[in-house]
């Protein structure tokens, strides 16, 4: 049976083209995926069916119903839920109020707390959710248990159709995902899973749609996935996956750029020393909340450490900031977690983000030179592939692929020889992850220290000379990237690791 059925959508943001004519059915009762890389029309795709966009032409049906456009109201009424990529989670509101916000449940017409929490909880509790505090704040929450939250509300709501835009993007685990999708797919639900992890495509779609320019360029079946087939239909070119290799082996006098000893950071992080040399790339695992996150904006600055001893350059660095990081020997620079509310300024163009780093320097007189501001954003962005046209666009206006790569030019515009990329592919399209790793090798290449954290063991095993692992706030595991495979790393990442691995810093 037909659940959806999109006609001839289109919609442009000034010479931008975000959907050209796209057309495309979906059934009750399966898992459809729709790939394409950032910017090729999925995200204005989903916002158009949860009436948040209003497309130039072309028309949608749901169950028959036409769909009024630009009603986010009409849209949940005819049974679509969104759970975005960008959360839309009121961060200064309980998790009980997030999950209830639309229907407060009241006595005597009147809303309690202890309703209102009792409520939740239960809420939590079908979907297997049980480790998160109703009574907590969505902004004291970590990005995994917020992703948690965000999928929950939508789940819910008894969809007809279930949208779920990069819903793993921040879970270690999709075990409890997949068994939920499947549920609501069992119950005759149309489930529209964007990804651009293809092997979760493949295991847990039935059906999919390829998008590129705002098109839809191609289709598969699950009994016919094929990856290499996918990307190049994605991209519109042949284009190969392996890891850019270095150039020339790591030197053995390479000196030491920062050195950690004993760190501590509040609970979260105990005891930790590493190492990173120059040109050398080393890479965190660990499943979600074991404390890198905490690790890495602890040298970056953003947390305080509690105890331990950093050494930048062989000096003893206070790094009690973002900026006396920047400023520490050959300077460190984070690039955050959450790039939408940490890493960019959205209403701003990527010029001026890009430039923030060096405003001293096209400043006269506290007067920014448009010209030379122009100048060093240009070139910045050009070294990290971000597409020239982009750069006068406000940054909130870009996909996630484009974002990243402004953050990625500022990164390298400040001058810092010691990076802290914090899941630096998080979200973006294949396409854009290998821009992004030939950018990480160019600079280690270039010499430049390079700490790396990623969700994903395959871009660890891929970039690094050396992979250390966490686990409950300790590095339980070192390996050298040549010697480490997924299941050592993954046997270290779940607390199954041997003496003889637990050496802490090589």
């Amino acid at each position: 049976m037909k659940i959806l059925e999109v006609s001839n959508l289109s919609k442009h943001y000034g010479d931008a083209t975000a959907l050209n004519g796209a057309t495309l059915t979906m059934e009750a009762g399966e898992i459809h995926a729709i790939v394409g890389e950032n910017g090729a029309g999925k995200s204005t795709l989903v916002k158009v069916l949860s009436g948040i966009v209003v497309p130039d032409r072309g028309s949608v049906k749901i169950a028959d119903q036409e769909l009024e456009f630009g009603n986010p109201r009409k849209s949940g009424s005819l049974g679509v839920s969104t759970a975005f990529q960008e959360l839309s989670l009121i961060s200064n509101l309980s998790v009980a109020e997030n999950v209830l916000i639309s229907h407060l449940p009241t006595r005597f017409g009147i809303v309690t707390r202890a309703g209102v929490e009792s409520q939740a909880r239960e809420i939590l509790h079908e979907w297997g959710v049980n480790d998160i505090n109703v009574r907590s704040t969505v902004a004291s929450l970590s990005l995994s248990a917020k992703q948690r939250i965000e999928i929950v509300c939508a789940l819910n709501s008894n969809p007809k159709i279930l949208i779920l835009d990069e819903p793993t993007a921040a879970l270690s685990d999709t075990s409890w995902l997949f068994e939920h999708v499947q549920r609501m797919r069992d119950a005759g639900t149309c489930v529209i899973y964007i990804s651009h992890k293809l092997a979760e495509i493949k295991e847990i779609c039935d059906r999919g749609t390829i998008m590129r320019n705002g098109a839809i360029v191609g289709e598969f079946l699950k009994a016919n996935f094929n990856h290499e087939h996918i990307i190049s239909t994605m991209i519109g070119r042949s284009i190969s996956l392996a890891f850019p290799p270095r150039e020339s082996p790591l030197r053995e006098d390479a000196s030491t750029l920062i050195e950690v000893k004993d760190l501590v950071v509040g609970s979260q992080v105990s005891g930790v020393s590493l190492d990173v040399r120059a040109g050398e790339i080393v890479g965190i695992a660990g499943l979600e909340g074991q404390g890198q996150r905490e690790l890495f904006y602890s040298l970056g600055g953003a947390i305080r450490s509690s105890s331990g001893e950093v050494r930048v350059d062989g000096e003893v660095a206070k790094l009690r900031t973002p900026r006396t990081a920047s400023r520490s020997g050959p300077g460190i620079a984070l690039v955050p977690e959450e790039r939408k509310r940490e890493g960019i300024f959205s209403d701003m163009t990527s010029i001026k983000n890009i430039s923030v780093p060096v405003l001293s320097k096209v400043s006269t007189a506290g007067i920014i030179r448009n010209r030379s501001e122009r100048s060093m954003s240009r070139k910045a962005g050009s070294e990290n592939h971000l597409p020239e046209d982009f750069l006068t666009r406000n940054v909130g206006q870009l996909s996630g692929g484009n974002q990243q790569k402004t953050v990625l030019a500022r990164t390298a515009l400040s001058g810092a020889q010691i990076l802290l990329m914090f899941d630096p592919t998080r979200g973006i399209d294949p396409s854009a992850k290998l821009e992004v790793y030939s950018t990480l090798r160019k600079s280690s290449g270039e010499g430049v220290g390079v700490l790396l954290y990623s969700t994903e063991i395959p871009e660890l095993l891929g970039l690094c000379d050396r992979i250390l692992v966490m686990y409950d706030g300790k590095i339980v595991a070192s390996m050298l990237g040549s010697d480490a495979t997924e299941e050592k790393v993954m046997a270290a990442a779940v607390g199954r690791h041997s003496s003889a691995q637990s050496t802490g810093a090589l």
